[in-house]
């Protein structure tokens, strides 16, 4: 381990979603605050995407940790490649609904989860149901499926907001059925970061991690940028290998020469 090397408390760069690491461009406030009112003012469907290691599951789970715990009931579906009762399915258990009796009835599983919409309503609570990963849905079917609960409705109020959350293709996926292209009330994206951001990111990560010393140099930074395109789980990746081959090699910091080396030694993709 190389904390007591770096003098740090924490593992910066870690790949797993923290709150206690999260770094949010003005971009990226932007977006989360887009996606919160979208939510909060029930707009039906929204979509989310951006590219592999751009930090969707993280945004996702900052903004329902956001929102008001008293008037959410959130299904969250992290596995995605479901048919179109099994997705059915996975919601109502989501919800904490008991219908494992009626798994493989459809009309069954539709009548209760419309019971319990319309109950929330009547309590003033608001039923999201966000669907990870959406674009491995393997059957189109099930995309239509989805689309048919926003039919839920209580005079102009949906009783569902359904957010779809994946990689870019989950856009060509959703043009495939109109009526829920047009259902898309806000369309969201999650870019890369740019070499300023990479550097505050790298920067707030030391930080958060205890790091009270300067430990980067600028063309360690850029050098870091480069090979990483600026996608997050790259920059982490990489970052937690070069203190990884820094400690090894008993280096004060981490500069281009030992990003490269870290490079050949550690290829990212």
């Amino acid at each position: 381990m190389y904390l007591e090397h770096w003098k740090l408390d924490d593992f910066p760069f870690d790949n797993n979603p923290s709150s206690h690491f999260f770094y949010e461009t003005s971009d990226h406030r932007v977006l989360c605050e887009d996606l919160y009112d979208a939510i909060i003012r029930r707009r039906g469907a929204i979509a989310l995407t951006g590219n592999i290691g751009c930090g969707k599951t993280t945004t996702i789970q900052r903004v329902l940790l956001d929102l008001p715990q008293e008037s959410f009931d959130i299904a969250l579906i992290n596995f995605s490649s479901l048919s179109a009762i099994e997705m059915l399915f996975e919601i109502t258990q989501q919800l904490g609904l008991k219908t494992k009796k009626m798994r493989s009835d459809k009309n069954a599983l539709l009548q209760s989860l419309q019971d319990h919409l319309a109950n929330n309503a009547g309590h003033d609570r608001d039923t999201l149901i966000c669907i990870d990963e959406a674009q491995s849905i393997p059957d189109i079917s099930t995309l239509e499926e989805l689309r048919m609960l926003l039919n839920f409705q209580l005079g102009d109020r949906f009783l569902i907001t359904l957010l779809l959350v994946g990689q870019p293709e989950l856009q060509q996926k959703i043009a495939e059925i109109p009526q829920l292209q047009q259902r898309i009330a806000v369309n969201l994206h999650i870019g890369k970061l740019n070499i300023q951001n990479t550097m505050h990111y790298l920067l707030h990560r030391l930080q958060k991690a205890g790091c009270k010393q300067p430990i980067l140099t600028k063309q360690a930074v850029t050098q870091i940028y480069q090979n990483s395109q600026g996608i997050p789980r790259l920059i982490n990746h990489l970052m937690d290998r070069c203190l990884l081959v820094g400690m090894r090699t008993n280096k004060a910091i981490i500069d281009q020469k030992l990003v490269q080396s870290t490079i050949q030694r550690y290829p990212i993709s």
